[in-house]
């Protein structure tokens, strides 16, 4: 009986980046996964966590990941314009996830407005741990993570698939029917003038921290202005930030449009990796 099932991977070696590959892929055969697994030095018998990395440097990134895991093996390879990071580490989503988000907003502080960014990220999506031989949902739980992360300036640069809940559905809208949404059309509309972006600023700041008074020291103006800002704001948008449920409309706009943003830019990159390949 003719054999249509295609030939075995032999040609994996010890450190072999394809290992990744492999392992990530869910179209390879058992054996090659079971196999890929042995050969990366991967625990069998432990959960994996796979994490989406986009960035210019990727080098120092990784390196950061390994000190934020110590002791723990890391293995990484490029796939698609993105790099894959597995790890076995048993450290929890939120710690890893404020840990990764500080240093990386540390090192490549966020450019004042989107598309003025200096380079590519850095940003982190990181999927939920578990058995090894289901990494490839785990990625793509990294991946659809990804799309959340922001180099803006009240973006987050790591953002785990876990910590989503509900919000993941906003992955499924495409980049432009999220720009095209009226609450976001009327933002884009207001930040495309400089006095209308610090406006657009000072409200995303609103919307993190909650408070006129922790707004403004954080923005370092007194607490007026940022009054004065935010009432720009309402009457532009027809919100009333006083209210919870224009305040969630607007922290939610705001999300949406980070989404939006990343969105585009991470299909650029992929679609330039397969102009590459």
């Amino acid at each position: 009986m003719l054999d249509l099932r295609p030939p075995s991977r032999t040609d994996l070696h010890l450190g072999d980046p394809a290992l990744v590959e492999v392992l990530l892929s869910d179209t390879e055969q058992r054996t090659d996964r079971v196999r890929a697994v042995e050969l990366s030095g991967l625990d069998p018998g432990r959960d994996v966590r796979v994490l989406a990395l986009y960035a210019d440097r990727v080098g120092p990134v990784l390196e950061l990941i390994e000190r934020l895991c110590p002791g723990r093996l890391v293995r990484s390879a490029p796939i698609g314009g993105l790099t894959a990071v597995l790890t076995q580490t048993p450290v929890e989503d939120r710690a890893l996830c404020d840990a990764l988000h500080t240093a990386l907003a540390d090192a490549a502080p966020a450019p004042q407005r989107p598309g003025n960014g200096r380079g590519r990220g850095p940003w982190v999506g990181v999927g939920e741990r578990m058995s090894v031989y289901a990494a490839p949902a785990s990625w793509a739980q990294a991946r659809r993570a990804l799309r959340f992360a922001s180099s803006t300036v009240y973006g987050r640069r790591a953002v785990a698939f876990g910590r989503l809940g509900p919000l993941d559905l906003l992955a499924d809208v495409p980049p432009g029917r999220l720009l095209g949404a009226r609450g976001i059309a009327h933002i884009n509309a207001l930040a495309a003038t400089s006095t209308g972006a610090q406006d657009v600023d000072t409200l995303e700041a609103f919307c993190v921290y909650g408070s006129l008074r922790r707004t403004a020291a954080e923005l370092y103006v007194h607490h007026s202005t940022v009054a004065s800002r935010l009432a720009r704001v309402e009457a532009e948008t027809d919100w009333d930030l006083g209210n919870s449920i224009d305040r969630f409309v607007a922290t939610l706009v705001l999300m949406m449009r980070r989404v939006a943003l990343s969105s585009a830019e991470l299909a650029a990159a992929e679609g330039a990796a397969d102009d590459r390949a």
